[in-house]
C-alpha cells in the first residue's frame, strides 16, 4: 500500500481573521481541518505543515516594494500555526519563503520536503490551507510535478477572493490533480 501525506499549507495566525494578510473565512476551516488532521494521524498518514517564514526584509511585503502586507516574520506570533492546530513532535513543519527574494508560495519550494515525503515512502499527496489561489495552488502543482498523486481537498481549503476558487481548481484539474472532500480521502487511507 503507498502511503499518504496530508500537508497542511500556512494554516498560520497572519492568514486567518484578524491577522495581516487573512484569507476569507477561515476560521470556519480550523475545526474540520483538525478533525481531518487527528483522523489521517490515526490512519498512519505523515502529516506536514507548511509555514511562511519570512525575514523582516522579504521581497514580497509593501515596505520592501511587494504587493503584500508584512505578514509570518520568522518567529512571529503571526507566523505561528492557528489555534487549535498544533505540529506533533514527529510530524513534518516545513519553512518557506525564508529567503528575502522570491515568492516562497510552494511547500516544495526549497524545503526539502519532496526529500522527506520520498524517505517516508510517500507517493499520494492531500493538500488543504490558505490560500486557495497562492500557496494552496503552488503547493499542489509542486506536488503534481514532483510526480505525486495529488489530490486537493476541496472543503478544506481557504482562499484570499474566493471568487478566484473554481477557476483554480479547474486549472489544478488540467495540470492533473484530483479533487476530493476531505471525507473522502481519508476513506482511502
Amino acid at each position: 500500500m503507498e502511503n499518504a501525506a496530508l500537508i497542511v499549507v500556512d494554516v498560520q495566525r497572519d492568514f486567518c481573521e484578524g491577522g495581516a494578510l487573512a484569507a476569507a473565512d477561515t476560521l470556519s476551516l480550523l475545526a474540520p481541518l483538525k478533525q481531518c488532521i487527528e483522523a489521517a494521524r490515526q490512519a498512519n498518514a505523515v502529516i506536514v505543515y507548511t509555514k511562511d517564514w519570512h525575514p523582516q526584509n522579504h521581497s514580497s511585503f509593501q515596505p520592501n516594494g511587494g504587493r503584500w502586507p508584512v505578514h509570518c516574520v520568522t518567529g512571529t506570533f503571526g507566523a505561528e500555526l492557528m489555534p487549535p492546530l498544533q505540529a506533533g513532535t514527529d510530524e513534518i513543519v516545513v519553512h518557506k519563503g525564508v529567503q528575502a527574494d522570491g515568492a516562497g508560495y510552494s511547500g516544495f519550494e526549497l524545503t526539502g520536503l519532496e526529500n522527506c515525503l520520498r524517505k517516508a515512502n510517500v507517493d499520494r499527496v492531500a493538500v488543504g490551507g490558505i490560500a486557495t489561489e497562492y500557496c494552496v495552488l503552488a503547493t499542489a502543482m509542486d506536488g503534481l510535478q514532483s510526480g505525486f498523486d495529488t489530490v486537493v481537498l476541496t472543503d478544506l481549503i481557504r482562499a484570499v477572493q474566493p471568487s478566484e476558487t473554481a477557476k483554480v481548481l479547474e486549472e489544478l484539474k488540467k495540470a492533473g490533480a484530483k479533487m476530493s472532500t476531505s471525507a473522502e480521502w481519508l476513506k482511502s487511507l
